[in-house]
């Protein structure tokens, strides 16, 4: 069971008991928020045949198809009164690139003058190991995959953008709750206990074993009450597919966000609902979902 504490960011300063959230406290320094009335997505799915997978770094696991299809999920919260504006986007993709970053704001600056920068725009990818590579500019993460590839690059970069579109063009007053909750299954395990144990006992003391099962969460909904996403940080690796995977995945994160997005939204096809779900990274270094061990 997944047990919650919960406080909450209001557009009018009220406290409340909203039905299924709980109760919320109310944050003093905002009086009005801004959030998208529908989360952004945008397919980065890239090149699904003969092209290295990013993570393992295993040369010969090429990409042979598609399990999921690969998106970006973006977030945008404003304080109306101060102008203060953040994105938050979750890539399902291994890791997060200088070049992606640079490709994204250079788009940005010209769909959207003065309103994002390199400050206020946060990319995050959620560390999937079965995701197409060579869109980094250091030769090092380049060498299993033998090279850079534009095409990756290319969808990653355009996919970011529209989930940024989408959610700009969908800012409304609403809701941000924000819960932490500690999960109680076994939903993962530390892939190196001996080296856990070379930690100073001090400092092992401080935590109740070697996971850390804090789930965070923030949920977002309108002025109306209606769900509109949830953006979730666990700590564990997407890598529930071994380095003998040839198909494109999100991997666990990347599951999890379609599962929960098809719940709120049956009548839709998977990737397209109006509801975002994000299961973005965290502090997953040694923490697998191989709680049967390695396999």
């Amino acid at each position: 069971a997944v047990v919650s504490t919960q406080s909450t960011w209001e557009s009018d300063r009220r406290q409340e008991d909203d039905e299924g959230a709980g109760a919320g406290s109310v944050s003093p320094e905002c009086d009005a928020w801004r959030v998208q009335r529908r989360p952004g997505r945008g397919d980065i799915t890239g090149p699904a045949a003969e092209i290295g997978m990013m993570g393992y770094a295993k040369q010969g696991q090429n990409t042979k198809g598609i399990h999921t299809r690969l998106f970006s999920r973006a977030f945008i919260i404003e304080d109306v009164d101060s102008g203060t504006r953040v994105v938050f986007v979750s890539v399902d993709e291994a890791m997060m690139g200088q070049l992606v970053k640079i490709g994204v704001m250079e788009k940005l600056s010209s769909l959207f003058p003065g309103v994002y920068s390199e400050e206020n725009v946060v990319l995050s990818a959620t560390h999937t190991h079965s995701g197409p590579a060579g869109f980094m500019q250091y030769v090092l993460f380049n060498v299993p995959n033998l090279g850079f590839v534009a095409q990756t690059l290319d969808a990653m970069v355009d996919g970011i953008v529209q989930s940024i579109i989408t959610a700009h063009g969908n800012l409304a007053p609403g809701k941000v709750y924000h819960s932490v909750g500690v999960v109680d299954e076994e939903a993962s395990i530390n892939r190196s206990p001996t080296s856990y144990l070379a930690n100073p006992e001090e400092e092992r003391a401080r935590y109740p074993g070697n996971l850390d099962k804090d789930m965070v969460q923030l949920s977002f909904y309108n002025d109306q009450g209606a769900a509109l996403g949830v953006l979730n940080w666990f700590s564990v690796h997407p890598n529930s597919m071994n380095n003998t995977n040839h198909f494109i995945s999100g991997d666990n994160k990347g599951a999890a966000s379609l599962m929960f997005e098809k719940a709120m939204d049956p009548d839709y096809v998977a990737g397209k609902t109006p509801f975002v779900a994000a299961f973005a990274s965290t502090n997953l270094g040694d923490v697998s979902p191989n709680t049967m061990g390695p396999r």
